[in-house]
């Protein structure tokens, strides 16, 4: 990992810097500052920022579920800015320790059939795309659900 980086769970201050990411990746699709402030203070799993001499770069939200014991990666994006460091690999290699460490047995997340650079990553960690939901963003456009199976 690069010097000035750091990975940390996010607080509450982070919200503008994450809801800024946010609105540049997915535009309509965004989350409110309502759900993230839930996301960050309330939600079973974890948020991780990623930041760069202090600045939020990047981040991941995932919400564990015990009963069914799987993960779900709710949220992951990197600002435009940061793109090319590597820090989607960073975000999902956290996630699945995360899941190790807390034996669930899946991993799970919907991504834009057109999000090409997000398919290559899932596709590189092991993930395989499951069905297409139809209509699963406010354009209209499909998404893959993908999972992948935890080796804990």
């Amino acid at each position: 990992m690069e010097k000035e980086l750091e990975i940390r769970q996010a607080v509450r201050s982070d919200l503008d810097s994450i809801l800024e990411i946010e609105t540049i990746c997915f535009g309509a699709d965004s989350f409110s500052r309502r759900q993230f402030l839930y996301l960050i203070t309330q939600a079973k799993g974890i948020f991780y920022v990623v930041t760069d001499k202090g600045k939020v770069i990047a981040y991941s939200s995932l919400i564990s579920n015990a009963r069914t014991h799987n993960l779900r990666i709710y949220s992951i994006a990197v600002h435009p800015d940061a793109r090319g460091r590597k820090l989607g690999q960073l975000l999902m290699e956290k996630a699945i320790g995360f899941a190790r460490s807390h034996q669930l047995k899946k991993i799970t997340l919907e991504v834009n059939v057109t999000n090409e650079a997000a398919i290559s990553l899932y596709l590189t960690n092991g993930f395989e795309p499951v069905h297409i939901i139809y209509n699963y963003y406010a354009d209209g456009s499909n998404a893959y659900y993908m999972q992948k199976m935890v080796q804990t």
